[in-house]
Order: C-alpha cells, then sequence, then structure tokens
C-alpha cells in the first residue's frame, strides 16, 4: 500500500514538473474583464513578436511601498512577463531596488530615474520616504524611460509606445498650422512621444515627407499662396485633419459671429459645408454662473447645452468605436447632403437623440434661457453630425493658379479628417478632457495608417454614463422598487403564517 502510494506521489510531481515546464514555451491568460482590460492586446503582442533585437527593460522599484502603491509594482511585473512570453525570446526585463545599494541608485539617476519623496504613515509614525517607480528600455544604443508609474492605468499604452519608439528606424512627421497662435501644448506632448512635431506657415509648399497637417481655428481669409499648398498638399494624397468652427464666440460677452474666410470656398469645392448655426444638445456641461441669493451672491452651475458632451459615436469606426466620452465647445452642424458623387464622407461623432440648434440671424448663446428646463423635453432634434472623414476622388481647386511644374490636377487617396470645433484641442478648453485627447491621437494615428496604438489607447473605460429612460419608465421603476419589497414582505408574512396555523393544528391533533 505505501508503495502505491509513493508511486502515486512520484507520477503526480513528474506531472506537475512536465506541466510546469510546457506553460514555460505555452502562455495563456484568460480575462473577463470588459474589454480585457487585463491582459495584452493584439496590437501589443504583434509589436514585441515583431522585435528584430534584444529589448531589455530594467524595473527600478522599491520593495517597501507606501500602502496606496502597494500593488504597482506586481501589476508591472505581471504586465512585463506577458510583454516577455510574447517576445520569442527578444524581451528581457529585471526588477532593481536601489533602496539601499549606492550604484544602484546612481545607475538609475544616470538613467533618467529619480527617487520621489512620499510621506508614510508607519507605525503610527509619520516619515517621508523615497521609492523609485520606474521603467528604463535600452535597445541597441538607444533608451527610453517611464520615470514614474503612479498609476497602472494605461500603462500598456504607455509600454508598447515606448517600444514601437525604440525600435522604429524614424518617426513619421506631423505638421500643424494655425493662425490664432494656439501653440497646443497639450496636444503636441501626447503626440510627440510618437511622432516628430512641426509648425508650418503654408507660405512655402508643405514637404512631402510630412504624413499629416493638422488646421485648427482659422478665422480669416488665407493668403492665396497657403490655400494653393493645403490643396497641393491633398492632392499628392495628403491627409488633413481639421478643427474648424463657422461661428466666432465670446462667451465672456455672451456674442456670437459668423467666420468669413475664403478656407470655406475651398472646402465647399470639394463638397464639404459646415451649416452656419451653433449645435444644442441636452447632454451637455455646465458653466456657472452668478445669482443673487438674499444678500448673498451664489455660484451655481447650470447646464449649457452648447457644451455637448458626445458618446453618440460611430461604432463600426476604430477611431472612435471604444471612445464614450468627448467635450464639444460651440460647434457647427456638417452638411451631409451635398458631398460630391466622388466623394465618400464617413460620419464619426454626433450628438445625443434630444439635440437642437440655433441660427442666423439671431446667434443668442446666454445660459438665461436654458436655466429650470428639461432640455430633454426642449430639445428633439435628431442627432447631429459634428465630425467625420471624407474620401474618395478630389480635384484641385487651383490647378490653373499654381506656377509649379509638378502641380497635380486631382488625387484618389487623400483625406480630409473634420471636426467643427477649433476648441475641442485648445488650451484650457477641449484639450482637458481625456476623450478629446484620446480622439486626436487615434486621429493621427488612423490617418497615418498606423492604427496600432488605436486597439489598447481606449481599452479603459474612462465614463459609463446611464442611458436616458423615458420618465415614465423612471416612475414605473420607482413604484415597481416601493412596492415589490412591500408585496414580498406580505407574502412571505402570508406564508408564514399559514405554516404556522398548520404547525398549531399538527399539534393540537397530537394531544387530542
Amino acid at each position: 500500500m505505501k508503495k502505491k502510494i509513493t508511486i502515486d506521489l512520484i507520477i503526480l510531481i513528474a506531472i506537475l514538473i512536465f506541466v510546469n515546464l510546457i506553460s514555460i514555451s505555452i502562455f495563456k491568460r484568460f480575462d473577463l474583464s470588459r474589454g480585457k482590460i487585463y491582459s495584452l492586446s493584439s496590437s501589443s503582442k504583434t509589436t514585441v513578436k515583431n522585435l528584430e533585437d534584444r529589448l531589455i527593460i530594467k524595473a527600478y522599484f522599491s520593495k517597501n511601498m507606501p500602502g496606496e502603491y502597494a500593488d504597482s509594482r506586481r501589476f508591472v511585473q505581471d504586465i512585463l512577463s506577458e510583454y516577455q512570453a510574447y517576445s520569442k525570446g527578444n524581451l528581457k526585463f529585471e526588477f532593481l531596488d536601489p533602496a539601499d545599494e549606492q550604484e544602484l541608485k546612481k545607475e538609475a539617476q544616470q538613467n533618467g530615474i529619480m527617487p520621489v519623496s512620499m510621506r508614510v504613515v508607519e507605525n503610527d509614525k509619520l516619515e517621508i520616504r523615497e521609492v523609485y517607480m520606474g521603467l528604463v528600455f535600452s535597445y541597441q544604443d538607444k533608451i527610453e524611460i517611464l520615470p514614474m508609474i503612479k498609476n497602472t492605468q494605461g500603462l500598456e499604452y504607455d509600454i508598447t509606445s515606448k517600444i514601437k519608439k525604440i525600435t522604429a528606424n524614424g518617426l513619421k512627421k506631423i505638421a500643424f498650422f494655425d493662425t490664432g497662435n494656439n501653440k497646443f501644448e497639450t496636444i503636441r506632448q501626447f503626440l510627440s512621444e510618437s511622432y516628430e512635431i512641426s509648425e508650418i506657415d503654408l507660405t512655402k509648399p508643405v514637404e512631402n515627407n510630412v504624413d499629416a497637417l493638422i488646421i485648427s481655428g482659422i478665422e480669416d481669409s488665407l493668403e492665396i499662396s497657403q490655400l494653393v499648398n493645403i490643396d497641393q498638399y491633398l492632392m499628392q494624397d495628403g491627409n488633413i485633419i481639421l478643427f474648424q468652427d463657422k461661428i466666432v464666440t465670446d462667451i465672456q460677452q455672451m456674442s456670437a459671429t459668423p467666420i468669413n474666410s475664403n478656407l470655406f470656398r475651398l472646402l465647399s469645392a470639394y463638397g464639404i459645408t459646415i451649416k452656419p448655426n451653433l449645435v444644442i444638445d441636452a447632454q451637455c456641461g455646465q458653466v456657472t454662473v452668478q445669482q443673487q441669493r438674499g444678500m448673498f451672491r451664489m455660484q451655481t452651475p447650470v447646464n449649457y447645452p452648447f457644451f455637448p458632451v458626445i458618446n453618440n459615436v460611430n461604432k463600426e469606426n476604430i477611431i472612435v468605436k471604444n471612445l464614450d466620452y468627448m467635450q464639444l465647445i460651440f460647434a457647427s452642424e456638417i452638411d451631409t447632403t451635398n458631398i460630391g458623387g466622388d466623394i465618400y464622407f464617413e460620419p464619426l461623432l454626433y450628438t445625443s437623440a434630444n439635440s437642437g440648434e440655433i441660427t442666423m440671424p439671431q446667434l443668442n448663446i446666454s445660459y438665461q434661457p436654458y436655466m429650470n428646463i428639461d432640455l430633454n423635453k426642449m430639445l428633439k432634434d435628431k442627432p447631429k453630425v459634428v465630425a467625420g472623414i471624407y474620401s474618395g476622388k478630389f480635384v484641385s481647386n487651383f490647378i490653373n493658379h499654381t506656377k509649379e511644374e509638378n502641380a497635380v490636377g486631382s488625387t484618389e487617396s487623400g483625406k480630409i479628417l473634420l471636426v467643427s470645433d477649433s476648441d475641442f484641442i485648445k488650451e484650457g478648453a477641449g484639450a482637458g478632457v481625456q476623450g478629446n485627447r484620446d480622439f486626436v491621437l487615434n486621429a493621427v494615428d488612423y490617418m497615418v495608417s498606423d492604427g496600432t496604438l488605436i486597439e489598447i489607447r481606449s481599452r479603459e473605460t474612462q465614463f459609463t454614463p446611464l442611458k436616458e429612460v423615458k420618465s415614465g419608465t423612471r416612475k414605473f421603476v420607482r413604484w415597481v422598487n416601493i412596492l415589490f419589497s412591500s408585496l414580498l414582505l406580505i407574502l412571505f408574512g402570508i406564508l408564514h403564517y399559514r405554516k404556522e396555523l398548520k404547525r398549531r393544528k399538527h399539534i393540537g391533533e397530537l394531544y387530542e
């Protein structure tokens, strides 16, 4: 009997060893979370599978982390293990704790990983502790860093973008043109992680190596040479991303004025029209207004329908299908009725099912008409298109006006992505909204035909609004919640009472 138990034990141990050996080369995780946010996307797997040389990742992490960051080290280790498993042996990582080793401290700081001082309460004492939480990527003779990982949300995107950047032979180029001197610092900073960024004034032809041209906030007419250069860039299969208002507004003065620019005539020649209106939406942001309450002036938030909150998107397009919260500020409606027969238009963003508009000549943007009003009852128009992509055959509007010998008369490969709101990417406005930034990054990736990071960028949902329900439905649900529990309690009481009667009757029969 003992011999049989020993043999069974040996067989079991052998099986466990064999299974572990197999698991080293065969890696699989089951992720049941929404969007599978705890496992690598196919884009990240493809990125590390295609490594042509050895990539070393050094994780400088303190072991004795404060409580709120205690899980960060384990999360980083898990995700790096998954990258390593799919890299075919070309990615290696190691964890280093520089806490007590001066050489490691010096090495970390030389690589750009600096310690961060944190306040920690331990054993009823408040102490200041220096911790390291950074990654260093080494590939051939190049180095990239993630100096501080305070939040593991979005870490896969950060790691994959660093891997793509460090292994790329050269970065694609993005050019900005803006007459309003808005430098787009937030957007530029995010784009610079993956692209080479420059500014141009369009007085000279756009260089052929510019992969996408971003134009924003034109409020006056351009020089003919600038229009020609925009036109010829498009004709040479260029990609244009346009953030453009039709109405210029001043919320301080509560004024709105149509923009009169020759840019719109150029767009019209391509079949692109922005209506001279401002869209309003019951699903919107708020403004804070001062109201007199007796002797006091109170700051009161008011729903402001000129700031539409966008979660109605084209789920068939990779740019927006995973985005569920964007903020527009004084946007106009895109006219989809006059598009040329050779042009294909794909809408991207819509307002909600409770929309409206204000039109010329009375462009009243005051908040007062919308105070203390149910906007869902007031605004009943269908969704309005506020962003989309134009593609197909574009014919030059300046082929007879340009002096360039190599001028091109048409293209079937150019693309124009239009958002009818220049505030969408401005500092102090839309650039501060996570969904807006993700939209711009996705749009650039899409336009330059690099969709690797789009899949990853929006996997972790930031905002999941409740669906609007009708007033009658809300009342029905409320009364069901009130009455159902009461009826359930009454039913339980009746059943218990009947059971008690039967028990008493049974006991009475026993003693008769």
